[in-house]
């Protein structure tokens, strides 16, 4: 089956969201969530897929999140037909009502952090009733000392709450060239066990200043990018429920944004062909 591929909706880019290949749509509840807004945020428009993306449940808070954010995240869901919801494995406040950093920070990987988090997606998969949840893999400037790495952290995550991979595919990359892992091995590792993937893609710069990989979501999705996309699609396989891109600053022109909009669907398309062709094979 082919995924949903489509765009994180934004003000920016909402006049090519009736391109063709734009078959699935995010919408980040921070944005969607207008206090004045009296309409669908979708308004007319339908598409084969729905994603709910939120900042700030902090699910791997020590507490778990506010009730309010909880119901306002499914009322939204269900306003504009969404399949999913999801959020970071990562916290923006110690507490429920404490103070937002505006970051995301992982957590440390350690038995207590997997205790938590785990108690706190299970809450959260629970009052959705019925919608899927995801977590997303951050990219990170730092790391907690822990007892376990990032990918069994995610791994055993997903083992015990059942819930879906975010997979952002450009916080692997970023995090490969930071801390120095194998981005295919850590995508790999996580596919294994994932019973449901969605999919993230962005564009970055390397910070000369700093000497750090900066995931800005500012930058066109580079070649080393899209290829670890083709990867993934050809590991998660069937799983992959649908793939997003996300631009925040320095946006493209309108075929700019369609540009890439049909390489995220071109590159579903070549490997579901390539993947069948390989399935007809005599054995």
């Amino acid at each position: 089956m082919l995924p949903a591929t489509g765009y994180n909706v934004r003000a920016e880019n909402r006049q090519i969201l009736d391109d063709p290949s734009i078959t699935g749509v995010e919408l980040t509840f921070e944005r969607a969530d207008e206090p004045l807004r009296v309409r669908r945020y979708l308004g007319d428009q339908e598409f084969e897929y729905v994603g709910i993306h939120a900042l700030k449940l902090s699910p791997a808070s020590p507490e778990p999140p506010r009730p309010d954010s909880i119901s306002a995240l499914r009322d939204i869901a269900l306003e504009n037909g969404a399949q999913s919801i999801s959020d970071h494995l990562g916290f923006t406040r110690g507490t429920s009502n404490g103070v937002e950093m505006g970051h995301f920070a992982p957590p440390p990987y350690t038995e207590t952090a997997l205790d938590a988090t785990s108690r706190n997606v299970d809450l959260i998969m629970r009052e959705f009733r019925g919608l899927a949840f995801y977590i997303e893999n951050i990219a990170y400037p730092f790391r907690f000392e822990g007892t376990m790495e990032e990918a069994d952290f995610l791994i055993r995550l997903i083992e015990r709450t059942g819930c879906g991979w975010l997979l952002d595919i450009h916080n692997v990359y970023a995090n490969s060239l930071n801390h120095g892992y194998d981005a295919r091995e850590f995508i790999s590792a996580i596919t294994s066990v994932a019973t449901s993937i969605e999919m993230h893609m962005a564009g970055g710069f390397f910070d000369e200043r700093t000497g750090f990989y900066i995931d800005s979501h500012s930058e066109p999705i580079s070649a080393e990018v899209w290829d670890l996309y083709r990867f993934a699609l050809e590991e998660g396989g069937t799983k992959v429920k649908a793939a997003f891109i996300e631009r925040d600053q320095n946006f493209p022109d309108d075929e700019g944004w369609r540009e890439e909009a049909r390489m995220l669907r071109q590159i579903a398309v070549e490997v579901l062909e390539s993947t069948t062709e390989q399935e007809a094979l005599p054995c």
